[in-house]
């Protein structure tokens, strides 16, 4: 069970009182919703910089169903929940990472939002064929300076859900987000119970932890893998918990990170701190 969680620190049996008092278990997503999530480095501009001059007027007029064009413009009007995150990033000019994960329904939980993830999905294109022309300007601007990336997956379930509402709190500011990416090696029906377990409750709180969205990959997202792939954003009460955890993995020289690559292919980890979480 701690291996298949893909998030263990150690192999400790768990103590079943103390796994009550810990987050546990899961809460099944009705196919209502997508995450779509967005980062790209910095060039010559400073995290304040880019959020002042470029992303607070999107943010303004993310609603107005004009920012973004006329194709994007109604989609971006559509989306439920921003999360605006930075991060650190030595291969980007500026040396930072910024990112906007955004929950937009699907047709199935708002039928005027049919095609509105396609779309938005399609505004982030930044290079090749049909690029949007507006990152190269960021480019040229400054406040790009790395390929943007694009990792879009279905609200599947969720660990950490408040009962009271059946879903998470919203992310703290000042939390850290480790968004883990990846191949699944096995059947994803029997990887669930094992990341949902009562030994991988504890070792989740052990990293600090407070909750989790998982879900598969949906069509458009830049992930590729010859098998199914999915993403897990992990949700930790603070930047360093987060960075620790994903050095772990990375390095894959303890158990029982050590056996991540029977389990996973071509994993992609970013971690992040949340600045603002925001429901509309």
């Amino acid at each position: 069970a701690a291996l298949a969680s893909l998030m263990a620190t150690d192999m400790t049996v768990v103590n079943p009182a103390m796994a009550k008092k810990i987050i546990s278990g899961k809460q099944d997503v009705p196919d209502i919703a997508d995450l779509i999530c967005v980062y790209h480095g910095l060039g010559s501009y400073t995290y304040e910089k880019w959020y002042k001059e470029v992303f607070s007027p999107f943010e303004v007029g993310l609603h107005s169903g004009e920012v973004g064009g006329p194709e994007a413009g109604p989609a971006f009007a559509k989306v439920i929940n921003a999360t605006i995150l930075r991060g650190r990033n030595p291969d980007s000019p500026g040396g930072e990472t910024v990112a906007v994960f955004f929950i937009v329904p699907n047709e199935n939980g708002d039928p005027t939002a049919k095609g509105a993830r396609e779309a938005i999905q399609k505004f982030f294109v930044d290079t090749g064929p049909g690029a949007n022309p507006f990152w190269q300007e960021g480019r040229e601007a400054g406040w790009v300076g790395t390929d943007i990336t694009q990792i879009s997956y279905n609200l599947s379930f969720f660990r950490g859900a408040n009962p009271k509402t059946g879903y998470p709190d919203d992310w703290k500011k000042g939390s850290g987000v480790g968004l883990y990416t990846f191949g699944l090696k096995m059947p994803y029906d029997e990887w669930v119970p094992l990341f949902t377990s009562p030994e991988s409750d504890q070792l989740h709180d052990g990293a600090g932890i407070y909750s989790n969205i998982v879900g598969p990959q949906v069509k458009g997202s830049e992930f590729t893998s010859k098998y199914r792939a999915i993403t897990v954003a992990h949700v930790h009460k603070n930047l360093k918990q987060a960075q620790a955890f994903a050095d772990k993995f990375n390095a894959a020289d303890s158990p029982p990170f050590d056996q991540v690559k029977e389990l996973v292919d071509n994993p992609q980890v970013v971690v992040l701190e949340v600045v603002k979480d925001t429901f509309f």
